[in-house]
């Protein structure tokens, strides 16, 4: 049964109704692109912070209309003869965002279930990044509630969304080398080999603590008729800007820091696969795609293409011996779900021990011949129609020899030959 604040709050404020495109923007966050995110703790977190990109500007110009509402004439007198004239708008935020944490929590909280605890997830850094999305979500209806109190409502709530949308450009636009009070997250790609720096969490949630409490406690005056910030009130708007402003320069500029693990989920002999906890949905594919490639290539007498150990990649960790084959989960598979056999075979056959497939230019015309000229063999000894013809550089079938030739090359990383 609905309280008689809530009806109040309904019937007179817009914030409280946000909650509704907020619910379905959550939901679509949730399920596009086959959730991709599944697995990865951190990832998971950062994902969701999508939604808020959209959020925050809708939020300030909800905020806004509603403090616009409270200081119009008819109403400005009564909330400034009150002994805290703050308290009207405090209560309005606060219908704006408290639903939306609730829903954005709740949608967090259900994302992690779905995506599974798996490998060592950091929970002091998961934790922390939640806490900013959440303060964020505060910090930009905190923005509305200051804009609407000294405008009308159509002009606050634009000016306020609109503005919350280019402090999103300005404060979080991903530029890199500074500090940036909304950079909240919003991954598309893996973050496996990445842990959140507990200084850049720990910047952001003092900022929105401190700056969100300041706007929502923004004392008013009439003036003329006009309603204007007191001379303590423009005070602190200036110290505002200049601590947000100071902070991109003098605060940590690194929000997440590398965590080189090696893949600890390891299974069979040569080769041994080894790949993270926090893919074992792609698991069965893999271990079924190596040894087709493996026993077919022994078979047919190709024993060089089959390493000793096969290590699946990071963003942060890479193979540094010729005897380790290093495989990385295809971009698309996060979507599709699927690993396909040319992915296994790729990784099978490329040095990715050797520093020169990471320097530019890169390795040359001869290199990429060899490498699918034995993407081809291999792909041929498991059945696999290939046509060396479709491949960008010229390539053959190769001779066990032949093949062997080539390993021994990559070996001493003599990517192009002698």
């Amino acid at each position: 049964m609905r309280t008689p604040a809530l009806r109040y709050a309904l019937r007179t404020l817009v914030g409280p109704w946000a909650v509704l495109p907020v619910i379905a923007l959550e939901v679509m966050n949730f399920v596009q692109r086959g959730m991709p995110w599944r697995g990865e703790a951190l990832w998971t977190v950062d994902w969701f912070a999508i939604a808020l990109f959209i959020l925050g500007p809708l939020l300030a110009g909800a905020a806004a209309v509603d403090a616009s509402r409270l200081s119009r004439d008819g109403n400005i007198h009564l909330v400034l003869a009150t002994e805290r004239p703050y308290r009207p708008y405090l209560r309005a935020a606060a219908w704006c965002a408290g639903p939306v944490v609730a829903v954005h929590l709740l949608t967090i909280t259900t994302g992690l279930l779905v995506s599974g605890i798996h490998g060592h997830p950091q929970w002091p850094g998961l934790t922390g990044a939640v806490l900013v999305q959440v303060l964020a979500v505060c910090w930009y209806v905190a923005i509305g509630s200051a804009v609407g109190r000294l405008a009308g409502p159509l002009v606050a709530g634009a000016t306020a969304a609109v503005g919350a949308f280019t402090l999103l450009h300005l404060l979080g636009g991903g530029s890199g080398g500074r500090f940036e009070p909304l950079a909240l997250g919003g991954a598309t790609v893996s973050r496996l080999g990445y842990e959140y720096a507990a200084g850049y969490l720990l910047s952001q949630i003092v900022l929105f603590s401190l700056t969100g409490a300041a706007l929502l406690l923004l004392p008013l005056r009439l003036r003329s008729g006009r309603r204007v910030p007191t001379a303590g009130g423009a005070a602190v708007l200036a110290a505002l800007l200049v601590a947000v402003i100071g902070s991109r320069y003098t605060l940590p500029d690194q929000r997440l820091v590398a965590k080189a693990e090696r893949p600890s989920d390891c299974t069979g002999t040569t080769p041994e696969v080894c790949l993270y906890p926090e893919h074992r949905r792609f698991r069965g594919q893999i271990l079924r795609h190596v040894d087709m490639l493996t026993e077919a290539a022994r078979s047919r007498g190709y024993t060089a293409l089959v390493p000793r150990r096969i290590e699946e990649l990071s963003r942060t960790h890479r193979v540094t011996s010729p005897e380790v084959a290093g495989l990385e989960v295809p971009a698309d598979a996060y979507t599709t779900g699927r690993v396909t056999l040319e992915d296994v075979a790729s990784a099978l056959v490329r040095p990715l021990h050797c520093a020169g497939l990471y320097e530019e230019p890169g390795p040359g015309v001869n290199y990429w011949r060899r490498e699918f000229s034995l993407y081809a063999t291999l792909l041929g000894t498991a059945g696999a129609e290939v046509d060396p013809r479709e491949f960008p550089e010229p390539a053959r079938i190769l001779t066990p020899e032949e093949a062997t030739d080539i390993k021994a090359d990559y070996a001493r990383c003599r990517l192009e030959g002698a």
